[in-house]
């Protein structure tokens, strides 16, 4: 038993002891491929909005500080603090809001963690094998957390306060942190950052694609400040005034992976197109519907959308998702993807432009549009994303299109050419198809490399870019 074990509360106990006893070792060749998958798809989504104002921002405050051993900003060769890293590569993975989900319909994005994970490996010099085993250990704590904090985000509450804790295992792992060290990381990063819903309403500002990647930079900071030997309430979670307590929350785990159960790193979901979940399941029946319709959006009389209430809290629940003028606001508005999809019969980047944001036929189409749930929808999520979409013409034809699970859903899965289509596309525009495919090819072989900047060295571009 542990120095402080015996006065550890119960979910740190647990949490400490499953972060520190996980190794690569224990990790199969199909649960090591999965990890491959999701750093190819969440490095892709990291170098497709390399260029935009938020992560650009980032990064450049990340670069005004030296470190020795330090973190490499994704992108340069240049090398940062950890969570300056952390941070500013966080950006760039989060900020097109087209990295992975979890299945756990309140758990957020967990590929969020794997900037932590990488820049605390690369500090301390960790092999990229324990990076794996650190990323496997961010996910399930994000996941699980997911699960356990149901009514988290309807007190108001963001998922990212989950990525916080996640991050802090993770990088625990990555810096080699024995299993006190471990549980002080994790309570560090669970008692001083609660992210708040706020992120999430209504306009939404820059913000919304950074709040986890602070988290994220707030996990990685206690991981190493608990490696220096700072110490954390050790009552964290079941305390007086900790975790539970504060934020109203039962947070009772489920098993986590290992020993026949499954790790929630094989069962999350990818996304196939440039936008919040939601807004994706709807958009394969939506782009059926432009097909039927032949474009022709001078047609539509009404568009009705019927789905799960999740779905309208997050991307239909105030006017102005009926009226985006920001990216941020676009990418989590149904109301927007589905005028997209019925006038465009695509959806890439360059339609969340704020030029594009703001045609005025999308908008007109937009006040068309019509999102309710229905207790047919709510029943099946989260087990499924269900949409329901009637478009009925002004001569009162009517025509319907359903769906259930979106391309990306474990049920409707991302096959690895997919994934290898969808990290092309958004890195050879800025890296050049040369450089991209020379990356996607070295990703494949993670698990032979040796060492974290192996891994970041092929995206590394001219120094002006970043000027």
């Amino acid at each position: 038993m542990s120095s402080g074990e015996k006065s550890m509360d119960g979910v740190l106990n647990f949490l400490s002891n499953y972060g520190y006893a996980l190794n690569y070792a224990d990790l199969s060749d199909s649960l090591v491929h999965q990890v491959k998958r999701r750093m190819i798809d969440t490095l892709g989504c990291a170098m497709g909005c390399y260029d935009m104002e938020p992560p650009r921002m980032a990064r450049a405050h990340a670069l005004e500080a030296v470190s020795t051993p330090g973190s490499t900003v994704l992108g340069t060769r240049h090398k940062t603090t950890p969570e300056l890293a952390a941070f500013a590569n966080g950006v760039m993975v989060r900020y097109l809001d087209f990295n992975d989900t979890s299945m756990s319909g309140n758990a957020g994005h967990p590929s969020d963690n794997i900037p932590a994970v990488l820049a605390a490996a690369e500090y301390a010099g960790a092999t990229v094998q324990t990076a794996i085993a650190g990323i496997v250990i961010a996910y399930e704590v994000q996941g699980r957390f997911g699960d356990a904090c149901k009514d988290l985000r309807a007190r108001g509450w963001d998922s990212a306060i989950f990525v916080g804790v996640s991050a802090a295992a993770g990088a625990a792992k990555a810096l080699g942190l024995n299993k006190d060290q471990t549980a002080y990381a994790l309570a560090l990063a669970a008692v001083p950052y609660a992210a708040m819903g706020q992120t999430r309403v209504g306009h939404l500002s820059m913000w919304k694609g950074c709040t986890a990647p602070n988290s994220a930079r707030n996990g990685t900071f206690a991981a190493l400040l608990a490696r220096r030997g700072m110490t954390g309430p050790l009552e964290a979670f079941d305390g007086t005034r900790g975790f539970k307590q504060q934020l109203g929350t039962t947070l009772k785990l489920a098993a986590f992976g290992g020993a026949g159960v499954p790790y929630t790193i094989e069962t999350d979901k990818f996304k196939y197109y440039p936008c919040d979940y939601e807004a994706q399941c709807a958009f394969t029946p939506i782009l059926e519907l432009h097909a039927a319709l032949h474009g022709n959006i001078d047609d539509i009389d009404k568009v009705e959308i019927e789905t799960y209430d999740h779905a309208i809290k997050i991307s239909a629940d105030t006017p102005d998702k009926w009226s985006p003028q920001n990216r941020e606001t676009a990418d989590h508005s149904i109301p927007y993807v589905a005028a997209v999809g019925l006038a465009r019969g695509k959806l890439w980047l360059e339609d969340f432009e704020e030029e594009r944001i703001r045609e005025p036929r999308i908008h007109a189409l937009m006040q068309k549009i019509q999102v309710r749930a229905t207790d047919a929808c709510n029943r099946d999520w989260p087990e499924a994303y269900p949409f329901r979409i009637t478009v009925t013409t002004k001569s009162g034809h009517q025509h319907l299109r359903e769906i259930r699970y979106a391309k990306g859903h474990p049920k409707n899965p991302m096959s690895d050419k997919d994934i290898e289509a969808k990290f092309l596309r958004l890195t050879e525009p800025v890296m050049g198809q040369d450089r991209a495919r020379n990356a996607l090819d070295r990703l494949w072989h993670l698990d032979e490399m040796k060492t974290v900047n192996e891994i970041l060295e092929p995206f590394a571009l001219d120094q002006t870019r970043n000027l």
